[in-house]
């Protein structure tokens, strides 16, 4: 039961140490400054001798009037030109912000796929799912949308490393159909991954079912072509003989959160929008190397009972469905549930909506 319990966590609203001081270096004396000038390689650039460790004691520097001999007035002027020219030919320190470690959202080594949408919007793109899918679309070449409730915080997720990503504010609740439409923008395609995580049972009616009628509402408006909507196992337990089942009355005693997801549901496959429902089993952060491979049922065929082939399924399993089901023409219309088995042998990914 607690494996399932993972599901309704879909979605959510997205320094380097400072370097040791250096200390003060002592200044040159018109002997030293001859001396580098005069091997200098050509074209005037010199090569800096290094520093000493530091805490190292250095050696004393000799004062003035142990100098064994006067340096000539033209000799010190030729070498301070020298070091000028030195210093102007040596390239400009890096920014700090250039130092910086690129983010887990870096751009994508390969174009986007053909047919694919040139810019998706993802509502909830900070959750714990969510920050997977953007991940996804950038691997696979294509701009996203990010939807989030907080913009520090995508961009702690390293997103703002990412000139493929464009962070939007995004709350589902809050904000009418014409400022989320505005939000999607130009993307031509949305996923949503949002789900209510809080303690208070009017969130998930709040979230799960207004929220999700409010983004649909929106990408009609602003002329998305398909909506994908991550939703949960045992949304239409009633509906299919399902209304005692332990998990179905267990997940549903959270302020009626399947019955808002299914309310959800039907919003989007009534909306004439292209729309695909992607039902995960329990949702877990581990490797889809521990969880298992993916298993792909067709509609209100998994219940979480013993006898499913599985009740779990990685996040990152999980992203690349809701990602895949954009690309395959197949997923259109279709309501698909997932888990994953560790036995179950490897699925294709050209039949992963063949049901």
């Amino acid at each position: 039961m607690a494996a399932i319990t993972g599901a309704l966590r879909s979605g959510g609203i997205c320094q380097s140490p400072a370097p040791g001081r250096r200390g003060p270096r002592a200044a040159a004396t018109p002997r030293a400054l001859a001396a580098r000038a005069s091997t200098a390689p050509a074209g005037g650039a010199t090569s800096a001798a290094p520093l000493p460790p530091q805490n190292q004691t250095q050696p004393q520097q000799a004062s003035r009037h142990e100098d064994a001999a006067p340096v000539p007035r033209r000799a010190l002027l030729s070498a301070a030109a020298a070091a000028a020219a030195a210093l102007a030919a040596a390239p400009p320190p890096r920014a700090a912000a250039d130092e910086a470690p690129a983010g887990p959202a870096a751009a994508p080594a390969a174009p986007a796929p053909a047919g694919a949408p040139a810019k998706v919007f993802v509502a909830g793109a900070t959750g714990q799912t969510g920050r997977r899918v953007v991940q996804q679309l950038r691997a696979a070449g294509i701009q996203v949308r990010a939807g989030v409730r907080d913009t520090r915080k995508a961009q702690s997720l390293g997103f703002a490393f990412d000139q493929g990503i464009e962070l939007v504010a995004c709350d589902v609740v809050k904000q009418s159909a014409d400022e989320l439409a505005a939000a999607i923008g130009d993307a031509t395609a949305v996923i949503c991954c949002t789900g209510y995580t809080g303690l208070n049972p009017a969130g998930f009616g709040q979230v799960d079912e207004t929220g999700t009628e409010n983004l649909v509402d929106a990408a009609k408006r602003a002329g998305v072509g398909q909506v994908v909507l991550l939703t949960s196992l045992l949304t239409n337990a009633p509906g299919v003989g399902q209304a005692d089942n332990p998990n179905y009355k267990f997940l549903n005693l959270f302020g009626g959160v399947l019955d808002h997801k299914l309310a959800g549901e039907r919003y989007l496959r009534g909306s004439g929008l292209g729309w695909t429902i992607v039902r995960p089993g329990g949702l877990a952060s581990a490797a889809p190397e521990e969880v298992g491979n993916l298993i792909v049922s067709g509609e209100d065929t998994l219940f979480g009972l013993d006898t499913d082939p599985g009740r779990q399924i990685s996040r990152d399993t999980v992203a690349e469905v809701l990602v895949a089901a954009l690309l395959d023409p197949a997923a259109r219309g279709r309501v698909v549930e997932i888990v994953a088995s560790p036995s179950a042998p490897a699925l294709p990914r050209e039949r992963w909506f063949d049901v």
